[in-house]
C-alpha cells in the first residue's frame, strides 16, 4: 500500500514537471521572448551611452529610457517606463512623433528636430535620430531614438544674433 502511494505521488509529480516543461517550452517560443531578448541587448548598449536614448513601442510608449535621457528631462527611470511620449512633449510635436512612428513601422529611419518638456515644464530643443529595430521575421521590436540636446546651440544662436544687432 505504501509503495502504491509513493508511485502515485511520483506520477503526480512527474505530470506536474511535464506540464511545467511544456509551459516553459511555449514561453520560450513566444515572439515576446525574442522581443525581450532583443530589447535586453539594446538596453545594455543604451545604458552605457552618454547620449540620451529611448526604446519605444509602436504606440510611442517608452519601453526603456537610459540615464542620460532621464537626466535630460529630470525624471527617474521608473517615472518614464511605460509612459507615453505624449507626456513629455506638446500636442503639435506629438503628432509629428506619430507620423514618424508610422515611417519607422515601414522601416524608414529619420532625423528631425522636436521639443521635449522637462519635469519642471521647461522646454528642451532636441534633434532625434530614430531607427526601427526589426527581428528576422521583419516584425517591429522597438524604435530606438538617440536625442541631441540643442538647447546650448539655440542659446548660442540667440547670443550671436544679439551681438550682430549691436
Amino acid at each position: 500500500m505504501q509503495d502504491k502511494k509513493q508511485i502515485e505521488e511520483l506520477e503526480s509529480e512527474n505530470q506536474k514537471l511535464k506540464s511545467e516543461i511544456e509551459r516553459l517550452r511555449q514561453y520560450v517560443s513566444l515572439p515576446s521572448y525574442e522581443k525581450r531578448a532583443i530589447l535586453e541587448v539594446y538596453k545594455k548598449f543604451a545604458s552605457n551611452s552618454l547620449s540620451p536614448i529611448t526604446l519605444t513601442d509602436d504606440n510611442e510608449n517608452i519601453l526603456y529610457a537610459n540615464p542620460a535621457f532621464c537626466k535630460l528631462l529630470d525624471y527617474q527611470i521608473e517615472e518614464m517606463i511605460s509612459k507615453n511620449l505624449r507626456q513629455f512633449t506638446n500636442r503639435v510635436e506629438f503628432s509629428t512623433y506619430q507620423v514618424n512612428t508610422y515611417l519607422r513601422k515601414k522601416g524608414i529611419a529619420g532625423l528631425y528636430e522636436s521639443v521635449l518638456i522637462k519635469k519642471d515644464e521647461s522646454e528642451v530643443n532636441v534633434q532625434l535620430s530614430a531607427s526601427p529595430v526589426f527581428n528576422d521575421e521583419n516584425t517591429l521590436i522597438c524604435i530606438m531614438t538617440i536625442f541631441t540636446d540643442l538647447t546650448l546651440f539655440c542659446k548660442k544662436d540667440i547670443t550671436i544674433q544679439k551681438s550682430e544687432n549691436f
